[in-house]
């Protein structure tokens, strides 16, 4: 089992992780930092480390939801049937006097 120091608004903290693990935790330490001094510099009254570290984690959770809600709005979309492309008029008439000329060819292919 792996240690890893992870720094989270000016703190320092030792974790134990699975080997290999580390840099993941030290990314998602880093994210919870961004959130943790994004709100200690906000202007708000000074609050306690558990209070900071509830908030951040809150934050946290809150970009986790709208990540998941967008991976539900893209699997929805994902099982929709696309519609068929509609062709223009003269798309369909082209398509129409080839698909009568190939069906000559190979009529006439069939009768050699």
């Amino acid at each position: 089992m792996a240690e890893v120091d992870l720094n989270v608004n000016g703190r320092s903290y030792r974790v134990a992780c699975q080997d290999g693990e580390e840099e993941h935790l030290q990314q998602l330490a880093q994210h919870v930092d961004a959130h943790a001094r994004e709100l200690s510099t906000s202007g708000s009254p000074r609050v306690s480390d558990t209070q900071l570290m509830l908030m951040a984690s809150l934050l946290v959770a809150d970009d986790l939801s709208e990540a998941l809600d967008r991976i539900e709005e893209l699997e929805t979309a994902a099982r929709v049937p696309k519609p068929e492309p509609v062709a223009s008029p003269a798309t369909q008439a082209v398509l129409e006097s080839a698909a009568r000329r190939v069906e000559e060819l190979a009529g006439r292919i069939r009768s050699a």
